[in-house]
């Protein structure tokens, strides 16, 4: 078949075609095509597409060059024909007036043509004019497909096969379009035909839900296997033979969410409705719904947390509330009724409860917080309406603001501490007694004392010629001044623990005070052979203080340090200034202080652990005595240790005297 055969067959065909280069040259067109664009071969061939059907620049909407582009483009890129169903292109036609523009759509494909290469060297135009198919709204813009049947002979140039041609691709486009919209819906749909509930159409979201398997054209049970025996038989049967719809909510489904994977437990949301032919009999189901197995696992997680919070909150004895301002109205955890023995719905409704000498209290407390204080913290006295038992709650409030700052309620949480508040009151009352009994175990020790301590003395004038009672005497006098010593621990201790203790604040020279408190623990250090040294910066420091308890504190601390270091230990005071404040540092070689014991180690009592003779002696009082009496002075007193037997060190700080630091500020 030479070429004038094929040029032939061309300008005959049937179909509207356009031949141009890839540069969108006109090279030929069909007669079909040329008749419908009113145009002859003389016309385009050899012009750019869009000169030979240029833009209409009166209504630049009718002719879409840019989907034209973009479709050849498409075209050319992947080789392939690139449909499009539906364009409007307003083609140029010779009226009296000169050349206008007259409407057109069309249903269009490009088609590349390829060289031995693989390269595309042509391009094919089809477009079929479809205008008698379509309504335009020149006011909306909007095109729909027109009702009525098309009649062939309103257009003499779209002949049976053109319009065949233009339908299929209407019909495919359509066709895409509502496959698209299945595939997009948000839940999983799918439609099974037929008794045995055949797989004919499943979207995206269900192939996810079943792990994209093969399941079109298989009966549902037979697709997915795991999920046999899990009720939903029943369901399926008793909608495709009653046509009743089924729903539910929160359904349980146990599916292989991969091929051959792990069976894993979802919840869904399920429809399940009747599809019926055109007399109504239900030919399919249409199944539809969502996996909620994140709302659900959160609800069942969030329920789960609220009954651990109302068993927290019933164990505790505690509810919480919210009060709102504007309306009074209460709202609370549904346990108040058993903490309070009432359920209110006001915040006045609850205040008769309380306990009359402890109203203004709470009243006083909420306008602090809500004149500027933002929070409170009370414990009163409630009586329960239900038993007439008084009982003692803890509750706290935080007032809550609008976006103005304006005050609108107050939250918060009440907690049953009766039996912790009663228990500290007995703790009290017990330590109080204790308190008392150490002041008066201590004078009644003290009282007998000086009598023995005259009587031991006045051995030794009468029978000072007598070895035998002069050392009982010396004994005698020894250990009434060890016993003098602990009662006076203990009158301290107890005048400490009863707050009587007082200072007589006055400007302290500290040399002073070391040089009076080694005066005072000299024997001890010499009846034990220790190396002691003092060192000093020099600095001379004085403090505003006691100067008696000043004594105390370092002479308690050398003590201490004496004691506990083995025969022949070394001990070291020293005295500098740092920050402005005085620091006195005692360090000792001896036994050291166990990691265990050293966060107690100024806790009243609290003793190493001494060596079977008690050679040690002493109460534990001493070290919590340096610790109160550093506390009245504002400073602060440390310890540190690097384990048993490797000694310790202790550190008191003590501010500057603030009438020296004042003189200088002015």
């Amino acid at each position: 078949m030479n070429l004038s055969v094929y040029k032939a067959l061309f300008r005959s065909s049937p179909y509207p075609y356009l031949v141009m280069d890839t540069e969108l040259r006109i090279i030929g067109a069909s007669g079909t095509y040329l008749r419908s664009v009113k145009r002859t071969e003389e016309d385009i061939v050899g012009q750019y597409l869009f000169d030979a059907f240029p833009p209409n620049p009166d209504d630049p909407d009718s002719t879409n060059v840019a989907e034209v582009k973009a479709s050849i483009a498409r075209a050319l890129a992947k080789g392939e024909p690139d449909t499009t169903p539906f364009l409007r292109y307003s083609i140029p036609v010779e009226t009296a007036a000169g050349i206008g523009h007259e409407g057109r759509f069309w249903s269009t494909v490009h088609t590349p043509v390829m060289d031995e290469n693989g390269e595309p060297f042509l391009v094919f135009q089809n477009a079929i004019d479809v205008t008698n198919l379509y309504r335009f709204d020149k006011q909306s813009h909007a095109v729909t497909l027109k009702n009525q049947p098309f009649n062939p002979t309103q257009s003499r140039d779209f002949n049976q096969a053109q319009m065949h041609e233009a339908l299929s691709r209407i019909l495919n486009n359509e066709r895409e379009h509502l496959r698209s919209l299945f595939d997009q819906a948000p839940g999983f749909v799918a439609v099974l035909m037929g008794p045995n509930h055949v797989f004919e159409l499943a979207n995206k979201a269900y192939y996810q839900l079943v792990g994209h398997r093969e399941i079109i054209g298989k009966p549902v049970w037979e697709a997915l296997p795991e999920v046999a025996g899990q009720g939903y038989e029943e369901f399926l049967d008793g909608v495709y033979h009653t046509g009743e719809p089924w729903h539910a909510r929160g359904m349980p489904i146990a599916v292989q969410r991969e091929p051959n994977g792990p069976i894993s437990q979802r919840y869904i949301d399920l429809v399940y409705e009747p599809y019926r032919d055109e007399d109504g009999n239900t030919i399919g189901i249409f199944a539809q719904g969502y996996d909620v197995t994140a709302s659900v696992e959160a609800e069942t997680a969030k329920r789960e947390s609220e009954e651990r919070l109302k068993d927290g909150l019933d164990a505790a004895k505690m509810f919480v509330w919210d009060w709102s301002l504007a309306t009074g109205e209460l709202e609370y955890s549904d346990n108040m009724l058993s903490v309070l023995g009432v359920a209110p719905e006001t915040m006045n409704s609850v205040t008769k409860y309380i306990h009359p000498d402890d109203q203004e209290t709470t009243r006083r407390a909420h306008r602090n917080a809500l004149a500027g204080e933002g929070a409170y913290q009370i414990i009163i006295r409630f009586t329960r309406p239900d038993n007439g038992k008084q009982i003692w709650v803890d509750s706290r409030g935080r007032v809550r603001y609008d976006a103005l700052g304006k005050p609108t309620g107050i939250r918060g949480v009440t907690v049953d501490v009766t039996e912790r508040y009663e228990a500290e009151l007995e703790l009290r009352e017990a330590s109080k007694r204790k308190d008392e009994f150490l002041a008066m175990l201590a004078h009644e020790l003290r009282n007998p004392l000086a009598p023995i301590s005259t009587a031991a003395e006045m051995l030794k004038f009468v029978a000072h010629d007598n070895p035998k009672v002069s050392r009982a005497s010396e004994v005698i006098t020894r250990q009434v001044k060890h016993m003098t010593a602990l009662v006076d621990d203990l009158l301290d201790a107890s005048r400490v623990t009863r707050g009587l203790v007082e200072l007589d604040k006055k400007e302290v020279d500290i040399d002073s005070v070391v040089s009076s408190a080694v005066e005072q623990v000299r024997p001890l250090l010499s009846a034990k052979n220790h190396a002691f040294h003092i060192q000093s910066d020099g600095s001379s420091p004085t403090v505003y203080g006691d100067r008696t308890r000043l004594v105390q504190i370092i002479s308690n601390l050398l003590n201490n340090a004496a004691k506990y270091t083995p025969q022949g230990g070394q001990i070291l005071l020293s005295v500098t200034t740092r920050d402005d404040r005085v620091c006195i540092e005692v360090v000792d070689s001896g036994i050291g202080i166990g990691q265990d014991l050293l966060p107690h180690i100024f806790e009243l009592f609290t003793q190493a652990e001494r060596t079977p003779d008690r050679s040690q002696g002493g109460l534990g009082i001493g070290l919590a005595l340096v610790k109160t009496m550093v506390d009245l002075h504002g400073g602060e007193v440390t310890v540190t240790s690097p384990g048993l037997g490797l000694g310790s060190k202790f550190t008191v700080a003590l501010p500057p005297d603030p009438r020296k630091t004042k003189r200088q500020v002015e």
